[in-house]
């Protein structure tokens, strides 16, 4: 947990976590000793949450309801970023094969926004609200480049450059040297970064001042050779796209 969590909100989803990792339901003292929390506190958030419509109990054991899922696909339906960029990763995903991601930074990380992955069994797989580093992915590498020089490196100064695999970057005048030559590219790759079998590759979409990167995700073996044909694609998709979006009148603060 980061300094800047509030309790109580995480601890509410690290419930709706657990039920999602446990798929049934359980008693008060699973939950509490599942996830760390005293079982009064753990108590007053189910209480809260029942009382809410967010969850029932089953014979004494507690569930979430699906007014989960209602909200959820309320809000989902109406972020307006989604809206307008799902239909680019759904024809990019048919185009070429592979899963397509839109990611964003947030703190020292990057997080997946949206994703959307083919039907191939082999493939790449991720999930949307899952987490990256920055130094060793592709997505990462393309959102720093989107940013101003100088809050590109207050942030490089903050990051650790954790190992993952060998091919992990473990020098930040190595990744500045990288970021150079792949912004000046037009798109970035990673080979094996942050696992070994997996490529990516990335390029940089600004909107409103704001970094994302445009990823597409693929089983190494599969995909090394088309590694730069798939760049060129994602670098032509993201100009083509920075003009309408950067024109269609900034969201409401």
């Amino acid at each position: 947990m980061s300094m800047n969590d509030v309790k109580s909100a995480k601890r509410v989803l690290d419930i709706l976590q657990f039920f999602a990792r446990t798929r049934e339901p359980a008693s008060l003292s699973q939950i509490a000793a599942s996830l760390g929390f005293p079982k009064s506190s753990c108590l007053a958030l189910l209480d809260t949450l029942e009382g809410d419509g967010y969850a029932h109990q089953i014979a004494g054991r507690y569930y979430l309801t699906r007014r989960w899922l209602h909200e959820a696909k309320i809000v989902s339906a109406h972020d307006p970023l989604i809206q307008l960029l799902h239909p680019t990763l759904e024809g990019l995903c048919k185009e070429l094969g592979e899963t397509v991601l839109l990611a964003q930074r947030t703190g020292e990380q990057l997080v997946y926004l949206d994703v959307v992955e083919p039907d191939s069994t082999v493939r790449f797989t991720a999930r949307v609200g899952q987490f990256k580093p920055l130094h060793c992915s592709a997505s990462g590498r393309a959102i720093l480049a989107g940013m101003p020089p100088d809050d590109r490196e207050r942030l490089l100064a903050r990051i650790k450059l954790d190992r993952y695999t060998e091919n992990t970057i473990l020098s930040l005048k190595r990744l500045r040297s990288l970021l150079k030559e792949e912004t000046e590219r037009g798109w970035h790759i990673n080979f094996g970064e942050h696992q070994v079998d997996t490529l990516s590759v990335a390029a940089s979409l600004v909107v409103f001042d704001t970094p994302y990167a445009l990823v597409v995700g693929a089983p190494l073996t599969r995909a090394r050779d088309q590694a730069d044909e798939i760049g060129r694609t994602l670098a032509r998709v993201c100009r083509d796209l920075s003009d309408p979006l950067n024109s269609s009148g900034r969201p409401q603060s």
